[in-house]
This record gives C-alpha cells, sequence and structure tokens, in this order.
C-alpha cells in the first residue's frame, strides 16, 4: 500500500469496526439479554451452589471495540488531515 492509502485503509478498518461493534451491544441489550441498558453484564439467574455467572469473551470483546473504535477513528482522522494538509512555509 502506498503512504496515502495507508491512513485510508485503516480509517475505514476503524469505521467498520466501531459500526459493528455498536451493533454487537445493541443486540446484547435489546435481544440477548447479557447486558442492561447501563451496559453492565446481567447473566442468568444463579442456580444454588454454583458460582455466578461473568461475561464471557465476546461480551468482553464487544465492550472493549466499542470504547476502543471511536478513539482509532479519532486518531486516524487526525493523522490523516495533518498528513493531508499542504506543507506551507
Amino acid at each position: 500500500m502506498t503512504k496515502r492509502r495507508l491512513p485510508r485503509a485503516a480509517l475505514g478498518v476503524a469505521l467498520v469496526l466501531w459500526a459493528g461493534s455498536w451493533r454487537i451491544i445493541y443486540l446484547e441489550v435489546t435481544r440477548w439479554h447479557h447486558m442492561d441498558a447501563h451496559l453492565r453484564f446481567t447473566g442468568p439467574p444463579v442456580v444454588p451452589g454454583r458460582p455466578a455467572p461473568s461475561p464471557g469473551l465476546p461480551v468482553i470483546m464487544a465492550v472493549v471495540a466499542a470504547a476502543a473504535a471511536p478513539l482509532a477513528v479519532l486518531a486516524t482522522a487526525v493523522l490523516l488531515a495533518r498528513s493531508s494538509r499542504p506543507r506551507g512555509r
């Protein structure tokens, strides 16, 4: 990839990751009910004598991606804007 296409590709990947992660968060809250409206994990009822359920890797990764993707989009957009600015004196 050329020097110009790499930031654009990274921005595209970050935007897709952002949209996809928030779609998964939406499904976790509304359809699957693994999270509540405050984005906290809500597992199934605890069976007596068993440990309390904890969020699995998909739930943890969706939350991490939903938090990190906007930062990645912002950082990539700033780098892209700075690299495309004319270098005048």
